[in-house]
């Protein structure tokens, strides 16, 4: 199980070793014996060999060719029947369309790139994942806060999520000079979106020192003036930051704008 950019280092991954900790992230996932589970980037296998103990099915994605051949080697010298080995990418990784738990120590280089790939789809239920602290920090922020953007919104959109606990940098091997935060996700199951509103949302904060009413004119070109008028008729303060407004908040502007303008999605 490996850790992210920061936790990998050039010439060698840092790779956890507490079990301690192994253990109170799988128990944070509710396995039961019925239960199918993707893991993404076992590693040496520390949660790997513990999932696979608990679950009628693991399938198990690992970038690396060397590591997913030991892992192979270890399963069918054990007479595992209930897991798979997977040597691919996990971003060109076509997920199975089952009901899934997901659980990951997810590489902090594309760890946002596959939380984006796998919160949208229905078919999971849970998902606990191993990131960089201040990345989980980003995940749960709520509007006001510093920390607080387009994955937190996209994040909020699609689950319910806590950070469980912190890992200290002695539970992996090397340690790394960082420290990691566990998080869990609830899938709501909610219904696509329109896709400006994502667009705008990702518009917005690359202006977020720019007010709201700045952020929605630049958007498609509309004239200020324009722009006032929907944002008064949500409600909202033209001079508000970005970083102010809710989801509903958001979804509301989107929806009176769609009244004014036709978009080109």
């Amino acid at each position: 199980m490996y850790a992210g950019k920061s936790m990998r280092q050039k010439d060698g991954k840092n790779f956890l070793t507490d079990n301690n900790i192994a253990n109170n992230i799988i128990k944070a996932a509710n396995l039961e014996k019925y239960d199918e589970v993707l893991e993404i980037g076992p590693g040496k296998g520390i949660l790997t060999k513990i999932i696979q103990l608990q679950v009628k099915y693991l399938t198990a994605v690992e970038k690396d060719k060397i590591l997913s051949q030991q892992l192979n080697h270890y399963f069918s010298f054990h007479g595992a029947r209930n897991i798979k080995i997977i040597n691919a990418d996990f971003l060109k990784y076509n997920i199975p369309n089952t009901e899934l738990k997901i659980i990951s120590n997810l590489p902090y280089n594309v760890g946002t790139a596959i939380i984006q790939k796998i919160l949208p789809l229905k078919h999971w239920t849970t998902a606990v994942f191993m990131l960089q602290k201040e990345v989980t920090q980003r995940l749960v922020a709520q509007p006001g806060s510093k920390a607080y953007g387009y994955i937190s919104i996209f994040t909020s959109y699609y689950t319910d999520c806590k950070i469980l606990f912190d890992v200290s940098s002695r539970c992996f091997s090397p340690p790394p000079k960082i420290i990691s935060s566990v998080i869990k996700l609830t899938n709501k199951a909610s219904e696509p979106t329109d896709p400006v509103f994502f667009d705008f949302v990702k518009h917005a904060f690359k202006t977020r020192r720019k007010t709201i009413l700045n952020c929605l004119s630049s958007f498609k070109n509309l004239e200020k003036s324009k722009a006032a008028h929907i944002l008064n008729a949500c409600a909202l303060d033209p001079f508000l930051r970005p970083d102010k407004l809710s989801i509903p908040d958001f979804l509301r502007l989107i929806d009176e704008t769609r009244k004014h303008i036709i978009y080109s999605v």
